[in-house]
Order: structure tokens, then sequence, then C-alpha cells
């Protein structure tokens, strides 16, 4: 007889070890980073009457979070409410965004049986409707469901008219932004037109 052979067995691996939860940072309790967007809150303000004379700022958010910088809505008296995470460089583009959004929301607080977007978007020559988008929008996730969001494409098309130029980064259906013709837009607004 002969000597029976050991079959060998694969042999398995340890798992790694398992990291310890990493311990979420400290909510900042100033609002550092967000003061940088005043300068350009007052830029809109002196073009845009509906801006009231200042912003609420929240404190900024820990760097450990997603977001440069949010729109957070407007105070009981209309004050819009920035907030912006705390090791974020303003920068020209982030704030007319967030500040585009605060001005959709001024005009809806203004007169709320207008429906802005859908002007925005007709303007704009979009195919369909807002909401459509809104919808397809919401069946996607993470980046690809904001560059799809109308009420993205609006604050970023706030954005690149008052900056005078710039890509979008929001789809924007082949149809190149104007920057002249948006901004005047959107000052037409003010007057109910558009």
């Amino acid at each position: 007889m002969l000597p029976e052979t050991p079959t060998l067995a694969p042999t398995v691996a340890p798992p790694p070890p398992t990291a310890p939860p990493r311990t979420a940072r400290p909510a900042p309790t100033n609002h550092d980073a967000g003061d940088k967007l005043i300068p350009y809150y007052f830029v809109i303000r002196g073009q845009f009457s509906i801006f009231p004379p200042t912003p609420q700022l929240d404190f900024d958010f820990a760097s450990d979070v997603d977001g440069d910088a949010f729109f957070r809505g407007l105070t009981p008296v209309g004050q819009p409410i920035f907030t912006v995470r705390e090791d974020f460089i303003m920068t020209p583009r982030t704030a007319y965004h967030e500040i585009g959004h605060a001005y959709e929301a001024l005009l809806q607080r203004k007169d709320a049986s207008v429906d802005w977007r859908a002007k925005y978007w007709a303007f704009r020559g979009f195919p369909g409707t807002w909401q459509q988008a809104a919808a397809e929008a919401a069946t996607m996730t993470g980046m690809g469901q904001w560059i799809h969001q109308p009420q993205e494409s609006w604050a970023e098309a706030f954005s690149v008219s008052i900056v005078g130029g710039g890509q979008e980064k929001t789809l924007d259906y082949g149809r190149t932004i104007n920057p002249v013709a948006t901004k005047a837009f959107f000052m037409s607004l003010l007057n109910g037109a558009g």
C-alpha cells in the first residue's frame, strides 16, 4: 500500500483587521469660511434689490463633510442662510451659485403664484418641463443626480451670468449659456417679467 499524500487545501488568509470607526470632526463654532461669501453677497445686493441688507451665516461645517457651501433657506423675515465648509477657499463661482439659490427662494417668497423655475426653463429652451427633469434626476444618485437637478441648473446659470462666463457644471441640453442674456433674464424677474 502506498503512503497517503496529503491534499493541499488552500490557505485562507485571515481577514484584514477592521479599522475602528472614524470619529467625525467636531463642528466648528465660527463662520470664518462663511465670512468670505459676504463680499459677493454685497455685489449681488447692489444689483438685485430683492436681497435683504445682510444674510445669516450659520456656523461653518466640518471639513470631513461633503460639499463646499450650502444655501439653507430663508429666515422667517427673509434673510438667506448660508454655510460653508471650514476649509473651503471661497470662489466667485461658488458664492454666486449659492446666492443664486437664494435668489430663487426670494422670488418665490415675493410671489409664490409664479413658477419662476418654469420661466427659467423656457428662457433656456430646455426640453420638457423642469418637473420632468426633476423626476429624472430623482432616479439618479451622487453627482449624476446633482447635474440633472433643475434648481442646480438655475444656480449654475445665475453664477455664470454674474461672473460673466464659464462652463456650467449642470446639464445644459446642448444649449450653451449666454452670460449677458442670462443676467438680463435674471434681472428682468425683479419686475415680474421673464
